[in-house]
């Protein structure tokens, strides 16, 4: 059978129907060509396609394309002339020659009209060749001007089709992120910015601080504060973080913003004027609640329990054999239990092993062995800077440096993100920055 035979009725009546188009435009009668221009472009927009095949209009109009581009060249100015433009630009998507940039030519050249009306992957079709187009060293302000005005456009498209990463890629490829804004809605405005989030770890200097500025402004328009905030950290700006936190009105969403400095270790100095609540602000700034907030839900979830390194280890599990007795100290495998202890106990402020025998858990030890079971006191106590200090300070008079350099450490350990007026940890441990033995040095 040949191709024809192949076709249903309907699909040959359609066929017929265009070719009888084609050969009207072919005419000398130019008071046919608006007509049949419209009516070709009517079958084309309402034509039912999907992303495994082209609509039938442009499948059975695809031979022809060579003879609509020499008449349109032979046509005189004017606005048939444009609405044959606009059916070319459709049409040349069925081109396999992406090169020629066709679509995107003829549209600029044809009457413009709403670009949704010609399917959405027409749309995506003209985005790809504006990327490829505006970049090259060819291109002049004038075209470069058009062509943002065309994106303008497609991402006003973009932005009421649920399609907002192409609308956001388009603006990157242009480099025009900043007109984004104005095309953003409270019911997108979450979806953008998540995107553009996601996409600063893949994009050079400076553009990923431009995509968190983006972000950072449209959060800021919608009044999301907290994550406007994190997008000020992201950009280690504290100007911005200053100016996002005095913006915000709300008692609960600034203790949320307080928290969130907190954790990333900032500080902001706030006017009690400005602030009624300035003080309870910057101590959570400050975390100095941070031990006391870790323990309650400790206590809460039922887990104060000290833990010792075997809860970890679970050995009797094994199915090994030991050969020898079993009990045997190494001085590496108490070196291991010091640290698993530290950190199975972190912050919790008690435990098995240093809080019950802690010089002979220490004596266990051989220098720097030593220094990291003292030192590991320091992450038991952590944050505890009122009371971890002093368990500390008895062993800043051992007579064994190893263990006095251990404390030191875990003086600094217990302070480490708590900001505090009195800062002891500085007032302890800058009496040895000098010291005349090195492992006593900070």
């Amino acid at each position: 059978k040949t191709p024809d035979e192949e076709l249903s009725e309907e699909d040959r009546a359609l066929k017929e129907g265009l070719e009888m188009w084609v050969t009207r435009l072919k005419e000398k009668d130019q008071s046919l060509y608006a007509a049949t221009l419209e009516a070709m472009g009517k079958s084309i927009r309402s034509a039912p396609s999907s992303m495994t095949s082209v609509p039938k209009p442009l499948k059975f109009l695809r031979p022809h394309y060579t003879t609509f581009r020499e008449l349109y060249e032979t046509w005189p100015e004017g606005a048939d002339k444009k609405t044959f433009a606009d059916v070319l630009s459709v049409l040349s998507m069925t081109n396999p020659d992406q090169e020629e940039k066709a679509t995107l030519k003829y549209r600029m050249q044809g009457a413009g009209g709403e670009i949704g009306h010609w399917g959405h992957e027409y749309v995506r079709h003209i985005s790809g060749e504006i990327g490829r187009h505006i970049n090259e060293p060819d291109t002049n302000i004038e075209t470069r001007n058009a062509l943002v005005a065309l994106s303008k456009e497609i991402v006003a498209y973009d932005m009421t089709h649920n399609t907002e990463s192409e609308a956001c890629d388009l603006l990157m490829e242009i480099e025009c992120l900043d007109v984004l804004e104005q095309f953003v809605d409270s019911s997108c405005y979450e979806r953008v910015c998540l995107y553009l989030i996601s996409c600063v770890p893949y994009v050079p200097e400076p553009e990923d601080k431009n995509l968190l500025k983006t972000a950072l402004n449209l959060y800021y328009k919608f009044e999301v504060y907290p994550l406007a905030l994190r997008c000020a950290v992201q950009l280690n700006d504290m100007d911005l973080v200053q100016e996002v936190f005095s913006n915000c009105k709300d008692p609960a969403v600034q203790k949320q913003l307080a928290f969130i400095l907190g954790r990333q270790q900032l500080f902001l100095e706030l006017d009690e004027e400005q602030f009624p609540d300035a003080e309870e602000l910057m101590e959570i700034m400050s975390n100095v609640h941070l031990n006391t907030n870790f323990q309650s839900l400790a206590r809460e979830l039922d887990i104060m329990e000290p833990k010792v390194p075997e809860d970890i280890y679970k050995s009797h599990l094994e199915n090994i054999r030991p050969y020898g007795p079993t009990n045997v100290d190494s001085a590496r495998q108490n070196l291991a239990a010091s640290f698993v202890n530290g950190f199975v106990n972190c912050a919790f402020g008690n435990d098995k092993l240093l809080a019950e025998n802690g010089n002979k858990w220490l004596y266990k030890n051989k220098e720097h062995g030593m220094m990291s079971a003292t030192a590991s006191l320091g992450l038991i106590l952590l944050w505890d800077v009122d009371g971890g200090l002093t368990q500390i300070d008895k062993y800043l008079y051992s007579s064994e440096d190893y263990i006095k350099c251990g404390a030191l450490l875990a003086c600094g350990i217990v302070n480490s993100g708590v900001r505090n007026e009195c800062d002891p940890a500085l007032a302890l441990l800058s009496d040895y920055v000098l010291h005349q033995s090195n492992n006593m040095r900070i």
